[in-house]
C-alpha cells in the first residue's frame, strides 16, 4: 500500500515533554516518571560532567567550525574516512539538510517513521509518496511494497527506518538487499534512519557504505547516551556527499560542550556495552510481561522501545495515557499521530527494573478494570 502525503501539521508532537506536562499537571518534573522518550535508563556515562566542565573555560571562544576532532572520533570508533561524517546540533538538523543537500524531485518514505522526515520535505516543496507498513510485518515494507512504489512513482530518494520509530523493528534482509540493490541500479539515494542503532550494532548497513556512494545514514547521540539536552547527531555517507551536507549545514552548529562530550562519548566502550546487555535484557523480560497482559499486543523491538496496542474494545491510547498520568505519574508516548497507526498504539522506553515494574503493574490494573463489563 502507497499513498501520497497530502498534509503535515506544522509542529510535529514528540516524546519526551515532561516539563510542559508537568506544568499542566501543577507538579515537578521530577515527579513524573518519563516513559516517553526512548533515552538510555543508564543516564550520561560516568565521567562526562567532569569533561563538560573542563571544557567550559573554553567556551568563550567559537566552537571548531569543523569539528575536527569529534569528526576523528566518529572515523576512528566506525573505521571510515573522516571525510565520511558530517556533525549536527541533533539529528534533527541534519534531517531538515536533507532536502536541500540531495536536491530530489520526489521522495518514497516508509511509515510509520520520525515524523521530522516528513516535515522537512513537504516545507521544502517536495512530494513526498508514502509506503505504508502494516502490523502483520511489524511495521516494516516488504519487497513486493517496494517494487510497486518505485515503479508507480518513479522517486529520487527513499527513506527507511531501521530500527523502526516507533515500532523498533529491523528492516528485514530482503529489503535491505533489494534497497541496496536498487541504490546502485536506479541511483537512487537511500536515506535509512539508524538513530537507535546502537543497541543493535551489528545490524547497521555502514559496512555498505563503501559500494554506494548516495547511501546516507542518519544517528544520533542522544538516545544510546543520555544527552538530549546536548544536541548532537550525525551522518555517515560517501565523502562527496558529506560536504554537499555539510554545506547545508549552520556553522558553529555543534557547541563546544557537546564536542568534548561527544569524543568522550565514543571512547566509552565499557559503557556501551553495558547499555546493551542491560537494555536487552529488560526489553525481553518487559516485552514477556506485556504480553502477558489480556488487552495488549506487544510488537518485537530491537531498539530501546516496545510498540504496544491495545485491544480495540478497550478505550484509546489517549486516554490511557491521561490515567497513567493522573494517577500514578507516568507518561507513555501515544502514537496515534504516526502515519499507519491506529489510536490504540502506544510506546513505552525500557529503563531500569524497578521503573519497568512500575509501568507493568499500572498497565496490567488499567486494563483488568477497563475490561470488566
Amino acid at each position: 500500500m502507497f499513498r501520497e502525503m497530502t498534509e503535515v501539521t506544522a509542529a510535529s508532537i514528540h516524546g519526551g515533554n515532561v516539563f510542559e506536562t508537568a506544568r499542566r499537571l501543577g507538579c515537578a518534573p521530577e515527579e513524573i516518571l518519563d516513559f516517553s522518550a526512548s533515552i538510555n535508563p543508564l543516564g550520561p556515562p560516568p565521567g562526562l560532567l567532569d569533561v563538560v566542565l573542563r571544557a567550559y573555560k573554553r567556551v568563550r571562544h567559537y566552537p571548531d567550525i569543523a569539528n575536527r576532532e569529534l569528526a576523528e572520533a566518529i572515523a576512528e570508533r566506525f573505521r571510515i574516512d573522516p571525510h565520511q561524517v558530517v556533525l549536527g546540533n541533533g539529528s534533527t538538523e541534519l534531517i531538515y539538510t536533507l532536502p536541500h543537500a540531495l536536491g530530489p524531485a520526489r521522495v518514497l518514505a516508509v511509515v510509520p517513521t520520525f515524523k521530522e522526515y516528513l516535515q522537512a520535505f513537504s516545507l521544502s516543496g517536495v512530494p513526498v509518496d508514502l509506503c505504508v507498513a502494516t502490523a502483520e510485518n511489524h511495521f516494516q515494507p516488504t519487497v513486493s511494497q517496494l517494487e510497486q512504489a518505485l515503479e508507480a512513482r518513479n522517486p529520487q530518494a527513499v527513506l527507511v527506518t531501521h530500527p523502526g520509530s516507533p515500532s523498533g523493528t529491523l528492516l528485514p534482509k530482503d529489503v535491505r538487499r533489494f534497497l541496496l540493490e536498487q541504490n546502485r541500479v536506479r541511483n537512487l539515494t537511500l536515506v535509512v534512519d539508524e538513530v537507535f542503532i546502537d543497541f543493535c550494532e551489528e545490524e547497521s548497513l555502514l559496512e555498505e557504505l563503501s559500494g554506494h556512494d548516495r547511501l546516507v545514514l542518519i544517528r544520533s547521540m542522544t538516545k544510546f547516551y543520555g544527552i538530549p539536552g546536548l544536541r548532537l547527531g550525525y551522518g555517515l555517507t560517501s565523502p562527496a556527499l558529506a560536504e554537499t551536507l555539510r554545506r547545508r549545514v549552520p556553522p558553529w552548529s555543534v557547541n563546544t560542550l557537546a564536542q568534548a562530550a561527544g569524543v568522550f562519548c565514543f571512547q566509552q566502550k565499557s559503557y556501551r556495552e553495558k547499555t546493551v546487555a542491560v537494555v536487552r535484557e529488560e526489553r525481553v523480560r518487559m516485552s514477556r510481561a506485556l504480553a502477558g497482559i489480556p488487552g495488549l499486543t506487544v510488537f518485537p523491538s530491537a531498539a530501546n522501545y516496545v510498540l504496544v496496542r491495545l485491544d480495540s474494545r478497550l478505550p484509546t491510547a489517549a486516554e490511557l495515557k491521561e490515567s497513567l498520568l493522573v494517577r500514578h505519574r507516568l507518561l507513555i508516548r501515544d502514537c496515534a499521530n504516526f502515519d499507519g497507526l491506529s489510536p490504540w498504539d502506544f510506546r513505552v522506553a525500557v529503563r531500569l527494573p524497578e521503573e519497568n515494574d512500575r509501568l507493568i503493574q499500572a498497565l496490567a490494573d488499567w486494563c483488568h478494570s477497563e475490561s470488566r463489563p
